[in-house]
C-alpha cells in the first residue's frame, strides 16, 4: 500500500513541472483575433468562445476546420460573404475555429471532426450540424425556423 502511494507521488512530482509549463502558454483571447474580411458585421468586437455568453442575444454560426486554408472552410466563408447582410439582420454571430491543437472551449464542448458548420440557437442548444459546405439560402431557412 505504501509503495502504491509512493509511486503515485513520484510520478506526480515528475509530471507537475510539465503541466505548469503547458498552462503558462497563453492563447490570445478571441476578441484579439482579427476579423474575417467581408464578415465583420457578424463578428462582434467582444467575442468569446463561451456559447452561454450569447444565450438570448444571438444565433451562432460556428465553422470548424482543421486548417485555415481548408477548401471547405474558405468556400463556406465565401457563401456567408455573399449574404452577410441577411445574416446580420437575423442577429447572427459567426465563430470560427481552425486550430484543433489548441483544443479551445468550442472544440471541447462541440467535439467537431474536420470541417463542420454548426447552428446554435439563442437558447444555446445545438440545432444543426453539417459536414459539408451549405448554401446561404438553406442556412437562412434553418435559422428562420429556429425558436
Amino acid at each position: 500500500m505504501f509503495l502504491k502511494y509512493t509511486l503515485r507521488g513520484a510520478v506526480l512530482c515528475i509530471l507537475l513541472p510539465f503541466a505548469a509549463q503547458a498552462s503558462d502558454q497563453t492563447v490570445p483571447p478571441p476578441s484579439d483575433l482579427p476579423k474575417i474580411e467581408g464578415l465583420e458585421a457578424l463578428q462582434p468586437d467582444e467575442r468569446t468562445e463561451n456559447i452561454a455568453d450569447y444565450e438570448g442575444i444571438a444565433t451562432l454560426v460556428i465553422i470548424f476546420a482543421d486548417d485555415a486554408d481548408d477548401p471547405n472552410f474558405l468556400a463556406q466563408l465565401d457563401v456567408l460573404r455573399g449574404r452577410a447582410d441577411a445574416f446580420a439582420r437575423r442577429k447572427i454571430v459567426l465563430l470560427t475555429d481552425t486550430d484543433p491543437a489548441a483544443n479551445g472551449p468550442l472544440r471541447q464542448s462541440l467535439r467537431p471532426r474536420g470541417f463542420g458548420i454548426l447552428l446554435v440557437d439563442t437558447t444555446g442548444n445545438l440545432n444543426q450540424r453539417r459536414r459539408t459546405v451549405t448554401d446561404a439560402r438553406t442556412l437562412i431557412r434553418q435559422i428562420d425556423e429556429m425558436p
